[in-house]
């Protein structure tokens, strides 16, 4: 007799003792059979909750920081010298916001180093906060371009 001659369910391997179903081994696996058993990583979902709680809280401070300085503008464009708490807050918020990305960042690395979870909101949150960090460094430097171009 050789392996052949057994069936999957009658043949003694290592992974599931004779007599029993691969899916109730006794034996731990890291992986389930079958990938819809798997959880989604916790970290992953943080990253991602973090990604849309900032998208919002952007939309949010441009929105509130806009409608402080709709009333300060005068026909000709100019912005009124008591513009400067909208600047304020629209800075700190922007600061805040992306300190919050960079942390969205981290967690969703560490939820993508998880083994034997579902990847999905770690790749998702990853993404979506690193983009979010490059569109902040990019905005800042095409600010600080614009403003040495002027001088």
């Amino acid at each position: 007799m050789n392996e052949q001659d057994f069936s999957k369910n009658e043949y003694p391997g290592p992974e599931t003792p004779a007599g029993t179903s691969p899916a109730f081994s006794p034996y731990p696996s890291s992986y389930p059979e079958d990938r819809s058993l798997l959880k989604h990583s916790g970290p992953g979902i943080a990253s991602f909750v973090i990604a849309m709680v900032t998208l919002a809280g952007y939309i949010i401070a441009f929105a509130v920081a806009g409608s402080m300085l709709g009333p300060l503008i005068d026909e000709a464009g100019n912005v009124s010298s008591e513009s400067g708490g909208a600047f304020l807050l629209l800075g700190f918020s922007m600061l805040g916001l992306g300190a919050l990305n960079v942390i969205g960042v981290i967690v969703g690395i560490i939820g993508l180093a998880l083994r034997g979870r579902r990847k999905v909101f770690g790749i998702i949150g990853t993404i979506i906060n690193s983009l979010v960090i490059l569109a902040f460094v990019l905005m800042i430097a095409i600010a600080l371009a614009a403003a040495g171009s002027l001088s």
